[in-house]
């Protein structure tokens, strides 16, 4: 007699997952593991060398993306100020040699003290209590099942624990100085570019041990930058999920506390309005991510980026934002607010905090700007910040809720005065063969990428507040853009790929991919 249950038909992957979200969510969820299906049943196939322009670009992106911000340092520092240097002279490239060599013979403590900076990160990300999630499905396990990691989120009492810390340590009990990270900036500079080497050799090691090394092509150095594992994990502690937000970011606060402190220092106790709006809004970026800290488990980074010296060393800003095709499937009413800042323990901290640091150089009486400037670079940042907020909210709540786009009708109202635009109150989207729904309506039906829209228009307030007299403040959002564009492209790519014609109808209808009438 024939076993009955061979004769029973397997259910579909997701029916084994609790419904807690509704159809439009499920449906999603569906196609997502039709896709893990097939990539299961693939072999192995060793893919062409092709991002970020192939094995020349990546050695290039090694090399120089190391001395690029050493030549910021060089122009911010050596009574430079920030005024613009020959980069092609010795005498640049003895100041590379001399740093180096003085974090070995003059400022060996920076060491120790960066390296308890990142255990002291681990050690609260293991300890501390948050709640535990499950990511979105990264594989099928043998027995059908959808495999799928946990997550401790604990980032935000981190974040708060480490700032009431170093306030205990620098303001209270006097152990080190305020401007301790701005006296050290370029020593600190050295030695997280070495350890992030370090470190990302240890995790290749790590993928080979647990015979987990999933190489992307034959070539050693591609490999080595764009990571040979998806999700290196040891004792249950994910590297990837703490690279992404943690210590990076918190470095960059502090960063900034620091320049503020060395400004009051340099100019007998004054400071500028600039440095402070800027570090403000920073640290509310930095605070927002935090606090949506579920939301970089959706995000393309955790669920497809494998991790290697890119995610260790440098990680785009929003480069990584969702698919139009990735939705949610966490089933909470969180987890794609967020899609901004993404850590590494060198580019963030030591990059993105050039504004503050250039402040930091020069007095604040020639820093005084008119209070209209003031406010035009402040409604900036808050309009930029809110577009950012905005968007992602419209797109989260569609996500699960197709006749509903979050102040939709408020959205058009303010259309309609500002801009004399008129918009349909209801939504409406593109039905797409695969299943998911592309909106074209709130932000979404005038540019592409509105949230990242807003990101550069708070990025360029920040960049404003430090006037015209140097040039250096500005390579951050020239940075921003360009990422920006590559990033735009790439998923462009993707989606008309795997959408086809229904992409192209809505290419159509939404032309512009990031400024209306612009680009």
């Amino acid at each position: 007699m024939k076993n009955s249950g061979n004769n029973k038909k397997k259910k579909p992957i997701s029916n084994q997952i609790p419904q807690s979200f509704n159809s439009s969510s499920y449906e999603l969820l569906n196609v997502h593991i039709s896709a893990l299906l097939v990539d299961e049943q693939k072999e192995k196939v060793k893919i062409k060398a092709n991002q970020f322009g192939g094995v020349p670009g990546v050695t290039a992106m090694i090399i120089g993306l190391p001395l690029f911000l050493f030549y910021l340092s060089y122009c911010l520092t050596q009574n430079h100020g920030g005024t613009l240097q020959n980069p092609f002279t010795i005498y640049f490239y003895q100041y590379i040699i001399d740093i180096h060599v003085q974090v070995i013979t003059i400022h060996y403590h920076i060491i120790p003290i960066l390296i308890c900076y990142i255990l002291f990160q681990v050690l609260l990300a293991i300890k501390l209590s948050g709640r535990i999630i499950l990511g979105t499905p990264i594989g099928v396990n043998k027995d059908g099942s959808v495999k799928r990691l946990d997550y401790i989120l604990n980032g935000f009492l981190a974040y708060l624990l480490t700032l009431t810390i170093y306030y205990i340590i620098c303001y209270h009990c006097h152990i080190l100085s305020p401007t301790f990270l701005a006296d050290n900036f370029t020593s600190l500079l050295v030695t997280s570019n070495i350890l992030s080497f370090i470190i990302a050799i240890g995790i290749s090691i790590l993928s080979y041990q647990q015979n987990s090394s999933q190489s992307i092509s034959y070539n050693v150095i591609y490999d080595f930058w764009m990571g040979y594992i998806r999700n290196p994990r040891c004792f249950n502690f994910d590297f990837k999920f703490f690279f992404e937000g943690r210590p990076g970011l918190m470095l960059w606060v502090l960063f900034n506390i620091s320049f503020i402190e060395k400004q009051i220092q340099n100019f007998d106790g004054n400071y500028s309005l600039s440095i402070l709006i800027i570090t403000a809004f920073q640290t509310l970026f930095v605070t927002d991510y935090y606090y949506f800290e579920e939301a970089i488990l959706t995000t393309w980074d955790i669920m497809e980026e494998k991790f290697g010296l890119m995610m260790i060393w440098k990680k785009w800003l929003v480069l990584q934002d969702f698919n139009y095709q990735k939705l949610i499937f966490m089933g909470n009413k969180r987890d794609i607010w967020n899609q901004h800042a993404k850590g590494d323990i060198v580019f963030v901290p030591f990059f993105f905090s050039i504004q503050t640091h250039y402040l930091s150089l020069h007095s604040p009486s020639i820093q005084t700007l008119p209070t209209l400037y003031l406010i035009i670079c402040s409604c900036l940042c808050i309009s930029g910040f809110l577009l950012f907020r905005i968007a992602n909210l419209q797109k989260h709540y569609f996500s699960y809720d197709t006749s509903y786009v979050w102040c939709l009708t408020c959205y058009n109202c303010i259309l309609k005065v500002l801009f004399g635009i008129y918009r349909c109150n209801i939504p409406k989207y593109i039905k797409t063969k695969r299943g998911p729904k592309l909106l074209y309506s709130g932000c979404w039906g005038i540019v592409r990428r509105m949230n990242l829209t807003g990101d550069i228009l708070q990025s360029i307030g920040w960049c404003l507040l430090c006037s015209f007299n140097h040039f250096i403040p500005y390579t951050y959002i020239i940075y921003l853009i360009l990422c920006f564009i590559h990033r735009e492209r790439r998923d462009n790519e993707v989606c008309q790929r795997k959408f086809g014609s229904d992409w192209k109808i809505y290419t159509n209808i939404v032309q512009w991919r990031l400024f209306p009438n612009i680009y």
